[in-house]
């Protein structure tokens, strides 16, 4: 339900943007323009309002809030990432109950002073956002309240029509239903019970007169009744009976804005000018005067029922109207070649979304090297592999081994060189990536290079991750300016913790695969509780990691990716399967024979 709100609330902000901009064009085109331009206007609006998918286009005039907004509501969507995130990649094990993280660490063993035991990460409860719960929930109610109050108050209208007679004047009716080329049939009746016309009813609509009016039906009476006939049954012939309801149903999804509210007041003002001016228009000329009296006479409607449901058409807001009508004067071509330029502009522009960074994909995957070094060396140290497919819109990351073998053993390379860590310290990260692309059979297209330090500001940034540590981790090497003294047992990692316990390789019996396996842990603890990280908090970060970053990325490019990255349904760690062929623990990893098929099923 949270995504759904999410969703909704995506396609809100957008319909406001457009209908912010659609009462800029009305204010300034509402005195050269007819106003069954600004009705139709606000057509594009509805349809932001109750489609969440549109068409891309380059002249969308949403390519500066449509990126930022989706990476907003993908954020918010983050908040229950951990329902999405795939542990069974992390650990070969689903959960075994809603609420609580597997052991991440099955599998791998460590050295302790006993010997070799299997490593076990105790299980992290999940936690529920209640705040987002609630707001969801209050979002609900209000829908369901609005519905509830409006349906018992059209229930009490229709109730209150009971006693209502047909109209007798037949051919009034059929005159005004042949100057608006009218052709179906609709009932006329009137009541004493409703003191201004309107039209109500959704599969069979009505046209309501009170019995005051009904009964003038000769002389001047008679022609004001013909301007209600004909602007009531504009309303059915135009089918505004069912795109009214409509319009307030997509509303009361939409409570929560009041831009909208807004909107809809000045769409039903443009939905009833526009219909006085088809009226007018049906009429003999110098009419206008003389409909503008009659506005006068029935506009001011005073029933309770009639104020209170929104489904029925009524006579209202007849200052503005009457104004309107007197100075209306009937499109020529150059206003109405004006209109359809101007509405298909519109269209074009704040329908269409801007062209969006996947469908510029290749075979739409984006896959980006990540190659971490320590500070003040130029051998890495870690290397991640994201890649977001855009078809089942997943991200997937792979953690490779440092000590994999991207050279062959043909006596040409050391040991050291052959491996990818030693390659990629003499090497530029394109021709790292090239050899990744090579190794792993799938291609790589971008790559981020920083150091260790910027990991450190990165986690201090989040303010800390919190990790069961499996074992206490003591390590010291003066060649890398390396001193690790990491205690067991559960704690909230800063950012140099953080650092000790991703560099620590030492304790684990298959050396770099079982550091893999805590780096892995490690991230999946970080993104769970990150998850909900707010886009100001997510642009101080980009910033903070630009800094120390060397990236083949141009920033509109990164914006682009980290609102896939973060608007992605499902987050999976993927295995790389390989196999260490010597006894040596320092020989190369070798990938396995079905190593690249399952590469190129993920990345």
């Amino acid at each position: 339900m949270l995504d759904v709100y999410l969703t909704v609330l995506n396609m809100s902000i957008t319909a406001g943007i457009a209908a912010l901009i659609i009462m800029i064009l009305r204010a300034s085109l509402g005195k050269v323009l007819p106003r069954t331009f600004s009705y139709a206007m606000w057509a594009i609006v509805l349809y932001r309002m109750v489609c969440p998918v549109s068409f891309s286009s380059i002249f969308s005039m949403l390519g500066g809030l449509k990126p930022g907004l989706d990476t907003y509501t993908s954020s918010l969507k983050a908040i229950s990432l951990t329902e999405a995130l795939d542990f069974e990649g992390l650990s070969g094990h689903k959960a075994q109950e809603l609420g609580s993280t597997p052991n991440l660490m099955q599998g791998a063993w460590i050295e302790t002073t006993g010997g070799m035991e299997p490593m076990q990460l105790a299980a992290t409860p999940m936690s529920t956002d209640y705040f987002a719960a609630a707001v969801t929930m209050i979002w609900v109610l209000g829908i369901f309240a609005l519905l509830l109050y409006n349906v018992v108050t059209y229930r009490r209208l229709c109730k209150s029509m009971n006693t209502s007679t047909f109209f007798k004047d037949h051919q009034l009716v059929k005159e005004c239903k042949t100057a608006i080329r009218m052709k179906r049939r609709v009932d006329v009746y009137e009541s004493d019970k409703v003191e201004s016309p309107f039209v109500y009813g959704i599969f069979r609509p009505r046209v309501m007169l009170p019995a005051s009016a009904a009964y003038s039906s000769e002389g001047q009476g008679r022609e004001q009744l013909r301007h209600i006939l004909l602007h009531e049954l504009y309303h059915i012939q135009r089918f505004d009976y069912l795109i009214k309801p409509l319009a307030f149903l997509a509303l009361c999804v939409h409570w929560y804005n009041p831009v909208l509210w807004i909107a809809f007041r000045l769409f039903d003002k443009d939905m009833e000018m526009s219909c006085d001016e088809g009226a007018v228009n049906a009429l003999k000329t110098g009419t206008e005067e003389d409909y503008a009296a009659t506005l006068l006479n029935m506009a001011s409607s005073r029933n309770g029922i009639l104020k209170s449901c929104a489904l029925a058409f009524r006579e209202t807001n007849a200052g503005e109207r009457v104004k309107h009508i007197v100075k209306y004067k009937k499109p020529g071509l150059a206003a109405g070649v004006i209109s359809v330029i101007l509405i298909i502009l519109c269209v074009v522009g704040l329908l269409s979304n801007p062209v969006s960074l996947a469908e510029e994909l290749k075979d739409g995957q984006a896959n980006v090297l990540m190659i971490c070094s320590t500070e003040n060396s130029n051998t890495p140290d870690t290397f991640l592999l994201l890649g977001y497919n855009d078809d089942r819109k997943e991200v997937n990351i792979a953690v490779l081994p440092r000590d994999l073998a991207v050279l062959p053993d043909d006596g040409s390379y050391g040991i050291a060189e052959r491996k990818l860590s030693g390659y990629a310290g003499g090497n530029p990260p394109d021709a790292v990536m090239e050899k990744l692309s090579e190794t792993l059979g799938v291609e790589i297209y971008n790559f981020v290079k920083l150091d260790t330090g910027v990991f450190r500001d990165l986690v201090d940034a989040l303010g800390g991750v919190e990790f069961n540590v499996p074992i206490k981790m003591v390590y010291e090497d003066p060649y890398q300016n390396l001193a690790i003294n990491l205690e067991q047992g559960r704690q909230v990692l800063d950012g140099e913790k953080a650092e000790m316990l991703i560099r620590y390789r030492k304790g684990y019996l298959n050396g770099d695969l079982g550091r893999i396996e805590v780096q892995k842990a490690f991230l999946g603890a970080m993104i769970e509780q990150n998850s909900d990280i707010k886009i100001g908090s997510l642009k101080e970060i980009y910033q903070l990691l630009s800094k120390g970053m060397d990236t083949d990325l141009g920033i509109d490019k990164s914006k682009k990716l980290i609102t896939l990255f973060r608007a992605a349904e499902t987050i999976a760690f993927a295995d790389l399967p390989v196999l260490q062929e010597s006894d040596d623990p320092w020989a190369p990893l070798m990938l396995t024979p079905e190593a690249k098929e399952e590469m190129k099923a993920k990345f």
